[in-house]
């Protein structure tokens, strides 16, 4: 079993293309249908239909997983928090976000049923939708917080080509490596998170050379794991994105980040 929480150097070559500033893309919002075993499931697509679809990122919410996602058009920036700032910051032109709903018939999921067998034949499913949508482009799995199961199951699916970890759940190497994920994997984490802290061992930080945002002087809320705090990274949200878009453009990532 996971030993899991209860609730959840650089190279001067890369930095102009790791921080550049984020293009401010006006975007798309479509709540779109994927059938899975006779379920009819809901994904949040974000696009800016300004290039072709070369990546799409998949993304695993944290928590429950449940997103409340109905056939209504979504209202851009309603939730609160890393939800909101995943589809504020990620998106680039030839880039897509796509954010999945919990299962149909599982809308609350615990950290056990994101590893059950159910539910891997359900992300074996979507992924395989998915592939045919987006043929040709790139697929990442993007898990945050407890999502992190949830991205790792996928990552060991076919036409699958990376795994990034935000606020993972993961701390020890031996937990993480035992889903046998093979795609490279970009791990990054707030040195000032209390939700997840950072407690890595010593084979995590060596084979997976996490990135770590740095601390900032300002206030955090008292809720360790709340929207306003680091596990969230609040006031560093642009930080994460583009070290993200940086990993994607070249492989790369900085050990340290601010």
């Amino acid at each position: 079993m996971l030993k899991l929480l209860s609730l959840r150097i650089t190279w001067v070559a890369m930095l102009a293309l790791v921080f550049a500033p984020i293009s401010r893309a006006a975007v798309n919002e479509t709540v779109e249908a994927i059938t899975i075993d006779g379920s009819r499931e809901r994904t949040l697509v974000v696009h800016d239909d300004a290039s072709p679809v070369s990546d799409v990122l998949i993304v695993f919410t944290g928590g429950d997983g449940h997103l409340g996602l109905t056939d209504e058009p979504p209202r851009p920036g309603a939730e609160a928090g890393y939800v909101a700032t995943l589809r504020r910051d990620l998106v680039r032109p030839g880039t897509v976000l796509v954010l999945v709903e919990s299962p149909t018939r599982q809308p609350r999921m615990s950290v056990e049923y994101r590893e059950s067998a159910e539910y891997r034949a359900w992300i074996e499913a979507l992924i395989a939708a998915l592939r045919a949508r987006y043929a040709g482009a790139r697929l990442v799995a993007v898990g945050y917080s407890n999502g992190a199961v949830s991205a790792l199951v996928a990552g060991r699916q076919p036409g699958v080509g990376g795994v990034v970890l935000i606020s993972g759940i993961f701390r020890l190497y031996v937990d993480l490596s035992s889903f046998r994920v093979t795609v490279p994997i970009l791990v990054i984490h707030h040195e000032a998170d209390r939700c997840v802290p950072p407690e890595f061992d010593e084979a995590f930080r060596r084979v997976l050379k996490p990135t770590m945002v740095r601390s900032i002087a300002q206030p955090y809320e008292a809720s360790p794991c709340g929207p306003v705090s680091a596990h969230q990274f609040f006031g560093q949200e642009t930080v994460v994105a583009e070290v993200v878009q940086g990993w994607l453009a070249t492989g790369r990532a900085p050990l340290r980040a601010r």
